[in-house]
């Protein structure tokens, strides 16, 4: 939930933003564009610190979920192309 309220909060400031210039005070749509996206992370990244935080967690327990649900089979297959792929790696000389 709270990667939805920090998405919806960046949006509505990259747009707050971006329609402001581009409409309001007739910049190019590319710039106020770059512009808006550029103002949109600072001022998350400065001013919602926690919310970001809690909305990483949110994201990393998703993933842990799917992962989580793999069978003993799928597991077992991923364990052999990882040794597989190391081993690969170590007789391929470096570029």
């Amino acid at each position: 939930m709270q990667f939805l309220k920090y998405t919806v909060l960046r949006l509505g400031i990259f747009c707050a933003v971006f329609l402001g210039l581009w409409l309001g005070l007739n910049w190019p749509i590319f710039v106020a564009g770059i512009i808006g996206l550029i103002f949109a992370f600072a001022i998350s990244y400065l001013f919602f610190n926690k919310l970001r935080l809690k909305a990483n967690e949110d994201v990393r327990r998703a993933f842990n979920k799917t992962s989580a649900n793999k069978t003993s089979k799928q597991l077992e297959e991923e364990a052999i192309e990882d040794e597989f792929d190391e081993s690969q790696r170590k007789t391929q000389p470096p570029a």
